[in-house]
Parts: C-alpha cells; structure tokens; sequence
C-alpha cells in the first residue's frame, strides 16, 4: 500500500495521510476519534475544490476519522505518490496538495494556513533526479519557474514515475462578466437545492446579501513575504470574500478566495452595486465553521432583475396619495421619507400626503427631503378620535394643516393627545379637535372610521349624513381594505365590501362633499407585504397573514380598483378630488428656519466684559498679541453670530456647579475657544504653549510647534521676578468649534456630576421658566439584531426551515421603524420667552410614560436642534468621583500640578505603586481603575507607546477614541519607526496643525481635518466619488510625508483634541489620588465605577481572589461570561491590585457602614456599604441607614419589618457575618 504524507510543522504539528482503495483517495486525518481538526478540514475542503471533488468524513472506530474524496468523473487516479508511511519525499512541504503539468516546472499553489488561520504561500517544483522539493531547493531547479494561481477543476492524473497533467481553467474576468471567465448558459438552481449537488460546477441566481471582505495575510517569516522583501516589495493581497445569496426561497453562503491579480476591495465594490446576478461554481458542506453547505464562487454576471423591476405612473393626470404612513407610525408601516418622495417625483404625482398614526415624527425628515427634491407634503396625521375619556375604542380620522395657523394647532393637538388622553393610544376628544379646527382639514379615514363603521353597524342614510357633517371631506379605499368585515361577520362578500363605497359616494353627492380614493399606503410595492407581516407577527397581531394590500398605488392601478363606480366616477375620487384637496393645502414649513435662542438682556455685553477682565487677570494689561487677537477674532465670531448668549448660559451652568462645589468637564471641542476658557465654561485653555507668571504677568508663547503642549514645558522661574512660572495652553484652533468662519453654531457640551446633574437641570428652569426647558426628544426604532429576532420568530410561527442569510435579507425590510420614543440623557431644549413651544415641535412624555414626570420635544432633537436652543447638562463619574476625593482628602483637585512625575509614571510603569508586572497580572502600567487609561485596551496601548509627556497622553486618549486611527495606522507607524509618538495623527487637530505648520494654506488644512475626521479621505467628493479638489497634491507639494498621507486615507473618525485634554485632566487628577492617597482612590474607584461587586470573595485571601479571576477570565477568554461576570471580574482585577498594596476590604457593619459608598475604616481597609452584599438595593440600603438613625434594631425580624428586606437577603448577611450577634427575634433577646 503507498501513502501520501502531508505534514504541517511550527509549533502545533498536523500530519494526514493519502491512500488509493477501491478508485477512492482515502485520507486519515484527526488525532482523536469523533473529532477532525479544524485546519485540516480547511485543508481538505481546499483540495476539493481544486480538484473537483467531495468528501465524506466516516467514524472508523478505533483509529481515526477516514476522510473519502470521492472524485470527479473527469479525474483519473491510477496511484498515489510516495513512500511508506511517514516517509514521503514531501514531507518538507508542510501542508499540499500537489499539482504539476506535463513539463517540469515550478509552482506557486495552494495556501498554507497557519495557526491563526492566515495563509502563506508555498512553492513546490520537481528536481532534476525527479524528487519533489520545496522552494527552499533553488539551485536543483530544472526549469525557469511559471507561477500557476489557484486552479479550479483541473484534471489530474497521478502516476508511479511522478509525471503529473493539469488542465489549467482561467481565471481571468472577461467581458460581460462581473467576475471570472463566461460560462455557458445552465439551468438556474434555487438555493435551497444543494443537497444531493455538493461537488458539481452549478449555476444559481439572485441577489447578494451581506457581502464583506477579508484579508488574508501570510506571516512575516514566511518565504512569500521574505521573497517579496527581498525584491523590495510589499506581498501580493490576497482576499476572502464571504457573504450570501439570497432567492425567493432561502439563501447560500457564498465565498471567493482572490488571487494575487484580483483587487479584492475593488471587487468587493462591484458586487455590492449590482442587482440580480448568476454565479457559477461549487456548493460544499462546511461542517466545522458554517456548518451549512456553501458556495465557492468562480464567475459572476448580472442578469436582468425582474423581481425588482421598476414600476412607474405613466397617466397624463397624476392623481395624489392622501393616507399613507411612514416608518414612524409605531411597528406598523414601512414607507421611508425619502423613498417616497423620491417616488412622486419619478412618477409625476403634485404632492404626498403624511399621516402617521397619531404622531407627527415624519415631518421633519419631509420637510427636507421636500425641500430638495421640490416635492410638496400635506401635512397630517391619522388621529384616535373619542366621544368621552372612558371610550374603549377610538375612530380613526385623517387631519391636515392647511395653513401655519392649522400646522399650530395639528401640534397642539398632538401634545394634548399624548399628556392628556394618552390610554394605548394618543386619542382625541371632539371637543379638543372643535377647539383647534381653524386651519383644520378633516377627512374620515378608514375602516376604523365612525362613517364606514357606523354603515356596517347598520346606520341610516339620515344618521350616516349627521355624521358626515363633521368632516371637511370623504374617504373611500379599496375594497380589499374592508375585508375583515366578512371574517367578522358584519358583511357576506366582496359585492357588500363594494357597496361601501357606493354608498359613501352617495352621500358625498347628496351633501355636495367631496369623496377621494386613497390607499392607505403601509408599504412602497407589492413585494414589501411580506416585510410588514413579518413585523406584525412578531407584534403579536395573529391575523397579520391576512392583511390587505397596502402598497402605493399607480394612478391607473386606482383607476382599475374603483373601476365598478363607473368610469367618471372613478376619475373624480381618484384624480380630480384629490387634486382638488391639494391645492386647497398651502405649502407648509413645519420647523422654521433660523436659530431661536432665549435672550438675556445684556448677556453679549457681559460675556465680553467677564473674558478681557479674566484674561488681563491672568496675562496683565495690556494683554500680550496672541491673547489679545485670539479673543477679538472669537468675541467678534460669538457676539457677531448671535451666540453671546449660549456662552453666557453656559457660563452661567458651570458657576453655579462650581460655587456648588462640584466641578465640570467639557466635553467635545468647546475646549478649542479661549472665550470658553475665559467664561470659564471649560478649564481647557487653546492658545499655544506658554509661559505665564502669576506674579508680574510677564509670559512667552510657542508658536511654531515647538511644544505639543503647554502642560510639557520644564519647569522654570520668572526671568523678571523669580516666581515659579504658569505653564498653559494646548494648541488647539478655534476652527475645530466653530467652523473656518467661526459661523457654526456652538455646541456646548458639559459634564455634570451625576450628583448634581438634577440640580443643573432645575437651575435652567429658574433661568428661563419652567414652561420653556424641555427634555431633548429621541425616537427609537427596531434596530438590525431586534429585526432578525422578528424574522426567525416569524420563521418559528410559520414552521420555515431558513438560512441565516435569508432571515438577515427579511430582517432588512423593517429595520428603523419607529419602536418607542425616550430622552437625551442630558440634553435640555430651550424655547424663547416669547414664543410657543409648538412654533418648533409637540411635545409628549418619554415612552408615552406619564409617571414619569418629564416632558420632551415630540421631534428628535436632532431635527430640531439649531433652531432651538440644545444644553447638553450630562451627568458623568469623573467629577463625582473628584468630589469625593476632594471630601475625603481635603486635598482641591485644582492644585494637582499636570507634570508630576510620579503620576505620569503610572502610565509607563508599575514602580510608583511599588509593584512589579507580575503582581499586576502582567500588566506594565499601573493605569488600572484610572478613567480613560483602565481598560485593557488602553493599557496595551500605554504599553507600546509609553508615553513621557502630559500631550503624549493627550495623544492615546485621542488614539482610544477614533476609528482606525490606532490599530493597522498609528501603532504599526510607531513600532516600525516610521514616525514618532508626537507625530503620529491621533485627533483632528493634528492634521490642521500640521498642514499648517508644513506651509499647507489654513483654508485647505481645515478643509483636509474636516474630510480625514469624518472617514470621508483627503479629497471633497461627488456623488459618483470623483476628487473635486487636488489637496494631496498641495500636501505633496508643501513636502508633507507620504506616511502622513497614507495614515489620513485609513481614519474613519477623529476625536477632538480638546475633549481629550479635558478628559486626560481629569484622568490625571484621579490617578494623582491613586497614588498618595490610595485608600481614597480605591474608596471612589468602587462606590462609583465599579459595576459589580462580592463581598465574599472580595474580603478574601489573595490567593482566593486570584483563584476567581482566574476562573472569570478563562470564562471570558471562551465567550461564556456573562455580563456580570465580565463586570465582577473588572472589579476583582482592582481589588488585586489594592491587596498588593497591603490594603483590604472589612466587613459590612450595621451601624458603621454607608448606604451606597465605600469608606476608609482605618489606614489599611475600607469600610463597605450595604449595597454590597449581592442583591441588596438601594432603596433597602438607603432605609436601614434612615431606620438606625431613629433607632437600634432589636432582632432580625425588627430589621426586616423596618427596612422591608427580604428572607433571602436577611440570610445572605447573616452568612456574611454583617450583623453580627442581632438575634432572630426579640424574644430570643429577652430570654436568650
């Protein structure tokens, strides 16, 4: 018997063997019975592909798994290749599967996959004498190399005297395909017909899903990259393709590994534009990672795509949609603004009518899109209409604003709806709707309508007359919309469902009222149904198979569904009443352009006064140039714009906090104006670095880049007068805030204490009237992961057997549907005293929740945000956390100085604790439980830069928080020497100054930060993606490096420098507590950041707690933590840290310890707080703190009945030892 050796050596070796039995390649592979490796299935599932052929795995029992090949019909195997057992001649050749052709020659083939599941190359060619060898063997060549990419289907004949044919198919794409060369034409398979077809060259079509892409990148020691090296290249790319293709029926995972001449991005492009496509190749079943058959991708073409075929309304008089929902009526309808609008505009319809169910939310979002494509909305809403408050069930009813008076009023309404008679619905007295119906349009809806219901029910012609009375104008909709009257009884056939509408035609004549047609539109096309059926069943509604036909309808679609009115009839409801209700609707502008912000008398004038008085305070009279030019140019850019008054407001918010006794952070770019740092809105200053002195105001400025940061100058004394100098100021343009004109309006964003956030927000109330703040609106909508939970739950219900890709392309259909609506966590908006909230938006309860006592914009803020005024009063942990240590040490935040060596050292080493890596994990920073700087993340990257310099942290904290700004650009520009730490772009800052210090002009610097910061690259684009503009070739040209440039191409976000001073201020602060005050920093560190905690294992020994973060971190490492776990093993990984340094937790005590927070007990331990002990809450802590104020607790039993503790919580502190020698009751007190 002859065998097949293949060998893979490193570190984890991996041997399987070939044999030839019974016309079949047997292959042995996996070192335990049951299992195969998952490298070597990768292996296998390679040589079948390439050699046309499937593969069978059996149980043998007692040795190992046998793997058959079974082979193509086309393929000839007479006998394997080699020696006995375990002594092939390829035994050098790691991991192949060999091919040859006819002559000798050598070859680049198969990829060799190594332990992290990345590819290397491998060449093989046959000696003179015959051997086989590797590449490594050059001198034996016989012939001139010819490199063979990655075959499909080759025809392979094996002999004894090592002579090898392969026929060779192209690989090359040719015209008319997407990919690969033509095929023949074949029967098309569905993708749910694979089964019995693993191992033939196929065809199947329909539409790519999910399509992503990923490189394969070979080691750095292997003999492609060294070769490559070598020749001073870089590797050749390759890339895998993955994704799937999705039919009618079900889907395929597809996949497609490039060759070396393919651009894998490119062709990642080119396949996500197209529509409907064929594709030819080979469906496998991959057991170990999909675990499903998929679908090896050869060639790809695009066919016609008459699933999607565009509809279109060619009638010469275009009649108007007057009932159509949006994706913001809640889990009901699928219309998105900008499709519809799109959509009117391509079929010549006059206008569109909105009228979500009682809401408004769309307006906004139609108001622009009108706006820019000149399509006009009517405005309204479909509302809940009752008689009395305790009305069951509400009538629909459709309402328009004709007017702005009527727009008012449609948004008056709306509040009233949803804080007044909010019951499930946002229903309407009539009364309330009679009071508001100046500037009103009233149409009667639906089924659900009192007129269509009142006719079912059985009213007369004179009650139906009554009740047309009250409304401006008629609706009839297809008569497939009422068919649930039959299943309910009310009516027989579909000739009743058609008298409806006779009827109400009828009565529109008889009151001289207008009747139109409308649909009543949930969904764009015939083919979306499915989607909102999909949404429905998951909502629980049990009919939703049932429902009619809702999709936006031609003008001769309309026509042909009222057909049986008679043809006159038909056009009037259909064409001429709706256009007729149009113009009677002016042009309408929901949301008023301009900024609206409250006025304070004297707010500009103060602002001014309060900056120069500030800065002369610190940099003398008169102010030094720099000064003095940074501040005119900003107060004239504020004042000028009419934004004096955010600033004092802000101004306003920080003072109070501060004169609280709390201190504030700013968040985002407000940092880049020294007018902020003058009003003291934000203790960053953005002038260049600088020296100042206290004493004598004598200072110097840097302003040609030599310095990152005013905070890294030495340390000097006054040359005037020997005081010890102030050294200030970032570098930060004022652009970053406000625009290369200093026109944009401000955003001010600010951290509260959590404590006290509450508190800030009462004190806007007292600023401009309670009747005027608002809580800024958000609306939720079904997002991606919620969408395929809807579509496997509707598979579930309807018994489907679905692939994942087919679920993932339904999910699609119904993802930002508008699901709840809630609240900014912090941001106020703010109405003008003398204007009407409803002049901007409704306004309603977060999650319609009336309890919970607030009250926000109806809108998202976003839509509304710059015409009214935002806050942005954000609680956050650091300033609470400052708080306490300022409390607990006595010691003001403020005099920490931001070059203190110890502190910085915590960032670059362990030695200021006094502990080495090994005691800390490994860890070679001690930056643990220090915000900004504690996640692992963070720490690897502390590692590898080890930063020197207060900028130098500036820097990682800007690293941290881009996107693709570290890994695979600045980290790799670092470590390979390529730039240095100060140098590498780490936020949107850097790149303006330094274009601008490299002579690049300051319009087009900016112009560059603004593209880079938001993933956009160098260039201003078109739609079509063609460079409007030639900066890098200006950056080329100012000699800016080419590592510069490349590094700006990979950034998909930028952090603000100055949100990343005030952050890395704070953090500094923190980390100077951990270091001279430990106890303190510890105390904070668990009383407000940590998540999780257990006392048990916490008051532990330290081999004890290693244990458990051991066992936490292995669970972690497997992606079996829970999020509890992941949350308990942070803090246990700081409570290590604190036992190495000789401190430790004592036990909870009932009359010493705290509610919520942690508190230094003596000099080596801290004292916990009841909500320590697992599952005891606050509002139980909060009461055994309040009760043992008014007196002792006199047994278990007293403590529960006081505090309403449960059983269980009672025994967890009992095993605790928290309550020491309470008794159980006070009889075993008395007589114990």
């Amino acid at each position: 018997m002859k065998y097949y050796h293949l060998v893979r050596r490193g570190e984890s070796k991996t041997d399987f063997y070939f044999y030839l039995k019974d016309g079949k390649l047997h292959i042995f592979g996996s070192p335990a019975k049951g299992t195969l490796d998952p490298v070597v299935q990768q292996r296998i599932e390679e040589i079948c592909h390439a050699i046309g052929c499937t593969y069978e795995v059996i149980d043998t029992g007692d040795f190992m798994n046998q793997i058959i090949l079974t082979r193509m019909p086309n393929v000839n195997v007479e006998q394997v290749v080699g020696d006995d057992l375990g002594n092939s001649p390829l035994e050098d050749a790691e991991y192949l599967f060999l091919q040859q052709a006819n002559e000798v020659a050598d070859y680049d083939i198969y990829w060799d996959m190594d332990e992290e599941n990345r590819f290397d190359e491998m060449e093989l060619y046959v000696s003179r004498d015959g051997t086989i060898k590797t590449s490594s063997d050059y001198d034996d060549l016989y012939d001139a190399p010819v490199v063979i990419d990655r075959p499909n289907t080759p025809t392979l004949t094996v002999t004894n005297n090592s002579s090898y044919s392969m026929r060779r198919r192209k690989l090359t794409t040719e015209d008319g395909m997407l990919l690969g060369p033509v095929f023949d034409e074949a029967d098309t398979h569905r993708t749910d017909d694979f089964f019995v077809r693993t191992g033939e060259q196929v065809v199947i079509s329909g539409h790519f899903h999910s399509l992503d892409i990923r490189e394969i990148r070979p080691k750095e020691d292997s003999k492609a990259v060294q070769k490559a090296r070598e020749k001073g290249e870089e590797p050749k790319k390759r890339y895998i393709i993955t994704g799937h293709l999705v039919d009618e029926h079900n889907s395929l995972a597809i996949k497609r590994f490039t060759s070396p001449s393919e651009d894998g991005p490119k062709l990642l492009k080119i396949l996500k534009s197209v529509g409907k496509v064929q594709i030819k190749g080979e469906v496998i079943y991959d057991e170990q990672f999909v675990r499903d058959y998929v679908f090896n991708m050869d060639s790809v073409r695009p066919v016609e795509d008459t699933d999607n075929a565009k509809r279109t309304d060619t009638h010469e008089e275009a009649r108007v949609e007057l009932h159509l929902h949006t994706k913001m009526s809640e889990k009901n309808a699928l219309v998105a603004v900008k499709d519809i609008v799109n959509r009117v505009k391509d079929w010549g319809h006059p206008a569109v009518a909105i009228t979500d169910h009682g809401v408004v939310q769309a307006f906004p979002e139609a108001q622009a899109y009108s706006l820019e494509k000149g399509v006009k909305i009517l405005y309204g809403v479909e509302a809940y209409l009752i008689e009395k408050e305790d009305q069951s069930t509400p009538h629909h009813i459709i309402m328009f604003a004709k007017n702005m008076v009527g727009l008012r009023n449609l948004y008056k309404m709306i509040s009233i709806s949803h804080l007044n008679y909010f019951d499930e619905y946002p229903r309407l007295p009539r009364a309330v709707i009679e009071d508001h119906r100046e500037g009103i349009l009233i149409g009667t809806a639906c089924k659900s309508g009192e007129l269509i219901q009142a006719m079912v029910h059985g009213a007369t012609d004179e009650e139906l007359q009554e009740i047309a009375t009250f409304y401006d104008y008629l609706e009839i909709q297809p008569h497939d919309n009422y068919k649930s009257f039959i299943k309910e009884g009310l009516l027989k056939n579909e000739e009743d469902l058609k008298e409806i509408n006779c009827r109400i035609v009828g009565l529109g004549d008889t009151l001289q009222m207008p009747v139109v047609a409308t649909g009543n539109v949930h969904y764009m096309d015939p083919k979306d149904k499915m989607y909102r059926e999909i949404m429905l069943t998951a909502s629980g509604v049990k009919d939703a198979k049932d429902k009619a036909d809702q999709h936006m309808r031609t003008t001769d679609e309309m026509l042909e569904e009222f057909a049986y009115l008679g043809e006159d009839n038909a056009y009037k409801v259909v064409v001429t009443n709706t256009r007729a209700i149009e113009q009677s609707i002016d042009y309408i502008v929901p949301i008023p352009n301009g900024t609206y912000s409250p006025k304070i008398e004297g707010a500009d004038k103060a602002l001014e006064d309060m900056c120069y008085a500030k800065a002369k305070s610190i940099y003398g009279d008169p102010l030094p140039k720099t000064v003095q030019d940074r501040l005119d140019y900003e107060l004239k850019s504020i004042i000028g714009n009419g934004f004096g008054v955010l600033y004092y407001i802000a101004h306003k918010l920080v003072k109070k906090s501060l004169d609280d006794g709390y201190l504030v952070g700013s968040r985002g770019s407000v940092g880049s104006s020294f007018v902020a740092t003058m009003a003291d809105i934000t203790e960053v200053n953005p002038l260049e670095p600088h020296y100042v002195c206290p004493q004598c105001k004598w200072s110097e400025f840097y302003l040609k880049g030599e310095y990152a940061g005013g905070f890294d100058l030495p340390r000097r004394n006054c040359p005037e007068c020997g005081t010890p100098l102030i050294a200030n100021g970032h570098d930060i343009p004022f652009a970053i805030f406000m625009g290369f004109h200093g026109d944009k309006v401000p955003d001010i964003d600010l951290n509260f204490s959590g404590d006290y956030q509450g508190r800030a927000h009462k004190y806007t109330e007292e600023l401009f009237g309670r009747d005027n703040v608002f809580r800024a609106g958000t609306i939720g909508t079904i997002a991606d992961k919620t969408a395929i939970g809807y579509a496997y739950k509707y598979a579930d219900v309807n018994d489907l057997q679905k692939r994942r890709g087919f679920i993932e392309k339904l999910s699609t259909g119904f993802t930002k549907v508008k699901n709840t609506t809630g609240q900014h966590p912090g941001g106020i908006m703010v109405c003008p005293r003398d204007m009407d909230v409803h002049h901007f938006t409704p306004v309603q309860y977060p999650a319609n929740k009336k309890e919970s006592g607030i009250i926000t914009t109806h809108f998202d803020y976003h839509s509304i945000e710059g015409r009214m005024t935002k806050l942005d009063i954000l609680g956050h942990d650091d300033p609470t956390i400052i708080r306490m240590l300022e409390d607990m040490t006595g010691i003001p935040s403020t005099s920490i100085p931001f070059d203190d060596p110890a502190t910085l050292s915590l960032f670059s080493s362990t030695k200021a604790l006094g502990l080495t890596p090994a005691q800390l994990q490994g860890d070679k920073v001690a930056t643990l439980a220090v915000p900004e700087s504690g996640t692992g993340f963070v720490r690897a990257m502390l590692e590898d830069s080890k930063p020197q310099t207060f900028s130098d942290l500036v820097r990682i904290s800007g690293f941290s928080h881009g996107t693709n700004v570290w890994v695979d650009n600045a980290q790799t520009l670092i470590k390979t020497g390529t730039c240095k730490l100060n140098e590498a772009i780490s936020t949107r800052d850097d790149i303006m100054n330094f274009l601008r210090n490299h002579g690049v002009a300051d319009n087009v610097a900016f112009s560059v930060m603004e593209n880079v910061r938001k993933g956009k690259g160098i260039e201003k684009r078109n739609k079509e993606g063609i460079a409007q503009t030639d900066y890098e070739d200006q950056m080329r040209a100012a000699q800016v490096p080419e590592w510069f440039i490349g590094s700006c191409k990979k950034i998909s976000y930028l952090f603000p420098r100055a949100h990343a001073v005030a952050y890395v201020m704070m953090a500094f602060r923190i980390a100077w507590y951990k270091i001279n005050y430990p106890l303190a920093f510890y105390a904070s560190y668990f009383s407000i950041r940590a998540k999780a905690f257990d006392l048990k294992i916490m008051m532990g020994s330290l081999e004890e707690q290693q244990q458990e973060f051991k066992r936490l971190k292995a669970l972690a490492a497997k992606y079996e933590a829970s999020p509890k776990e992941k949350d308990l093993m942070s803090a246990l990984e700081v409570s290590l840290e604190m036992k190495q340094r000789g401190y430790s937790f004592a036990n909870v005590e009932l009359y010493k310890s705290q509610a919520r927070r942690f508190m230094i007990k003596d000099e080596t331990s801290l004292l916990p707080p009841f909500v320590a002990v697992t599952s005891l809450g606050e509002k139980v802590a909060d009461a055994i703190v309040e009760e043992r104020e008014q007196a002792e607790f006199l047994s278990i039993k007293d403590l529960r009945r006081r505090t309403k503790m449960s059983q269980t919580i009672a025994n967890r502190m009992v095993e605790l030892g928290c309550l020491g020698d309470l008794p159980e009751d006070e009889q075993m007190s008395l007589f114990g």
